[in-house]
């Protein structure tokens, strides 16, 4: 009786090994797709921020990494501020794996796009203006142009990088025209001469701090890109309305923002 059981066990071992041989072999196709598609991302990401210097498009370069893995590439975009790469990576049918990456200066690179004042306080937005003054407590509309670029004014960690939940402001009650939406806002927490300041930016686009790589928690430089100018929440114009406040909040602040920033 125990050679039929001994038998038996044994084509049972081999039944449930080739499942988990199998399963093994899958997940390694898993892991060597996700690396090759980090790989390719992260390489493409360089060459799109001119981090490398290469003939060869970001997704170009993609394709030889991911060909020198032993996979191909299967997808590539390069977000629209330019500074990051979406990458799908096929490593054999039907394994593909799906990779972002983001190429982060140093400090000082950021300063070379916008320099820092001898304060430590960096310009918030690509163009040195000023479309509104004081509303909205001491709020302020900064003029952008090119690409819309804002900046952190300083450094700090980023507290909300999203919708700001506010709903319609009483402006746009008035003039229904400029409302579009939610608000998107970047709000930043900083450290300044032993008190804690908040910037914020408002009316971004809804994906661009994505795209910047900023996100919650995100220790950004000042002069570091952290959103693009857009259209949401209650604008009648591309501007960012920027804010600096002692509390955490991007509406109503009570800080002057030209005794950090200094004049446009």
């Amino acid at each position: 009786m125990s050679a039929p059981v001994l038998l038996a066990c044994s084509a049972a071992a081999l039944c449930l090994g080739l499942p988990v041989l199998a399963a093994s072999g899958s997940l390694e196709a898993k892991h060597r797709a996700a690396n090759a598609a980090d790989a390719a991302a992260l390489a493409a990401a360089d060459a799109a921020n001119g981090w490398i210097n290469s003939e060869a498009t970001p997704c170009e370069l993609a394709e030889q990494v991911a060909v020198a893995s032993g996979a191909s590439v299967a997808g590539c975009s390069v977000d629209p501020a330019g500074t990051g790469v979406r990458v799908l990576v096929r490593t054999g049918a039907p394994i593909v794996a799906e990779a972002r990456a983001y190429a982060a200066a140093e400090s000082s690179a950021w300063n070379e796009i916008n320099p820092v004042s001898d304060n430590g306080w960096a310009w918030p937005s690509n163009a040195r203006g000023v479309t509104q003054g004081f509303h909205d407590g001491m709020a302020i509309d900064l003029a952008v142009d090119g690409q819309r670029t804002l900046y952190a004014p300083f450094d700090g960690v980023v507290v909300r990088a999203g919708p700001d939940g506010a709903g319609m402001p009483e402006a746009c009650r008035s003039q229904p025209s400029w409302w579009r939406g939610q608000n998107y806002t970047v709000l930043i927490r900083h450290e300044y001469e032993g008190r804690v300041v908040y910037s914020s930016h408002n009316h971004i686009v809804p994906t661009s701090p994505e795209q910047w790589g900023i996100f919650p928690g995100k220790k950004v430089v000042a002069g570091q890109p952290v959103a693009q100018a857009g259209m949401s929440g209650c604008t009648s114009g591309l501007h960012t309305h920027f804010t600096l406040s002692s509390k955490p909040v991007n509406a109503y602040p009570d800080l002057n923002p030209y005794k950090y920033l200094g004049p446009p």
